[in-house]
């Protein structure tokens, strides 16, 4: 009788302790973070008054992905990134101050992700905004001038520090994740545009130049 009560005790504590686990285990698990990198594909939009083309530039994005479920079909998604947008300079440009420009910035987009099917797998589509902290810049002047003969001569300023630093984006993307043994695999694809702008105050022009930008961006990563 005392081995048999004492086995029903060691299983009600067993069955407890799988209880508390399990259920400490769905709390928990609300909670996910991966790692992700991909490519930016950037296309600068700047209004300096003077007539310049300014090509798209493909970077490098990397960053974390820290999200919370808010239920089977849907998660908040914050993403602090890193990516660098290097040697940006008018395609054609005569007569004037047109920017060269490289630029490091911080970006911490806040996203909400529902998931189409209701497995919280596979296809979903996401919109946010996202904060944009200029961390390092190299901003200078660009003087063209036309000449007779080739090759023209080329004049920079010095590196003109930006007046505003920060600017705020609209984002919106659709993608997949591949379900793999303990983790998955997303691939996404997001596009971004700025609703605010960077500014950098000219040094040989009466208006400062607002600098923002409109980006698709292709990621992957891997989902803990």
């Amino acid at each position: 009788m005392k081995q048999l009560l004492v086995c029903l005790i060691a299983v009600v504590m067993t069955l407890t302790g799988s209880q508390a686990q399990e259920s400490t285990k769905s709390k928990t698990s609300r909670w996910g973070a991966s790692v992700f990198a991909g490519l930016n594909y950037s296309y600068p939009r700047i209004n300096t008054g003077y007539p310049a083309h300014f090509s798209p530039h493909a970077n490098l994005l990397a960053g974390i992905d820290v999200n919370y479920r808010l239920n089977p079909r849907a998660s908040l998604h914050a993403q602090p990134s890193w990516t660098r947008i290097d040697k940006v300079r008018p395609d054609r440009d005569i007569y004037s101050l047109s920017p060269g420009f490289s630029i490091t910035t911080i970006k911490i987009p806040l996203l909400y992700r529902y998931y189409i099917l209701p497995t919280h797998r596979s296809l979903f589509v996401e919109v946010g905004v996202g904060y944009n902290q200029l961390v390092k810049s190299d901003y200078r002047e660009e003087i063209t001038m036309e000449c007779l003969i080739a090759p023209c001569p080329t004049y920079y300023t010095s590196n003109i520090p930006a007046s505003n630093k920060s600017a705020i984006s609209g984002l919106a993307g659709v993608g997949v994740n591949i379900e793999l043994h303990k983790i998955s695999i997303p691939i996404t694809l997001r596009y971004e545009r700025y609703l605010s702008d960077y500014t950098f105050p000219g040094q040989y022009r009466e208006r400062p130049a607002p600098i923002k930008f409109e980006s698709f961006a292709l990621t992957t990563g891997v989902n803990f």
